[in-house]
């Protein structure tokens, strides 16, 4: 096209400068031109290294290991903290035991004492019992008869005597009729239960340890002198 057939009037485009304009560049250098492939060729590797530890069970793995990890720390903490609270607490069982122990030393240290002085008091005062009881109950009024199988004369008479000292009145000595019927040692006799307190007595004052039930005597009480 002739220039004088241009129905536009000249610009600055019909006369460009050297040099691309605008749109109209020049060819860019290699290593500008492999730059977005790179980026991109980095991202998928990125993204497959990705994809695989999720699949792979890395990424699940390594999370369960930290999280067992804080749960092993957690449970050892309480554990300290659970043994402390448990020392603790058997120090003050331990200390309480003592006191305890020692309250209970000191009570039986107080319960022996007055036992002693319980058992200290007590001879004498069953003693008194025993004898107060003796004396109520025999009955001084009982036939008594001293039977002298000992072979030594007199024997009879002077235990009836001692009887009759102590306040009985129907006491009796002679001698057996037969020998071979008397216990082998010196014994009292007596015939029933009622008699049992006034032989026992008789037993005492004349020195006997021998008190035997005779239903078959003639008298309430018989002492046999062996």
């Amino acid at each position: 096209m002739a220039e004088n057939e241009h129905k536009y009037p000249a610009d600055e485009f019909d006369n460009p400068p050297s040099g691309p304009i605008g749109m109209h560049r020049g060819n860019r250098s290699l290593a500008v031109r492999l730059i977005p492939y790179l980026v991109t060729i980095v991202v998928a590797v990125l993204l497959g290294l990705l994809a695989w530890a999720f699949f792979s069970g890395a990424f699940n793995s390594r999370t369960d290991t930290t999280a067992a990890a804080s749960s092993s720390a957690a449970q050892t903490s309480s554990a300290s903290d659970a043994s402390s609270s448990s020392d603790a607490t058997s120090t003050d069982a331990s200390a309480d035991a003592s006191s305890s122990d020692a309250t209970s030393d000191t009570a039986s240290a107080d319960e022996s004492s007055t036992d002693s002085a319980s058992v200290s008091e007590s001879p004498s005062d069953s003693s008194s019992s025993a004898d107060a009881s003796s004396s109520a109950a025999a009955n001084t009024a009982a036939q008594i008869i001293v039977y002298n199988g000992s072979g030594v004369t007199g024997a009879a008479a002077s235990n009836a005597q001692t009887l009759q000292n102590a306040g009985y009145s129907n006491v009796t000595a002679t001698n057996p009729t037969d020998y071979n019927s008397l216990p082998s040692a010196t014994t009292v006799w007596y015939r029933t239960e009622a008699d049992l307190a006034t032989a026992q007595d008789v037993a005492a004052k004349l020195g006997v340890s021998q008190v035997v039930q005779a239903s078959n005597i003639s008298s309430d009480v018989a002492v046999v002198l062996r």
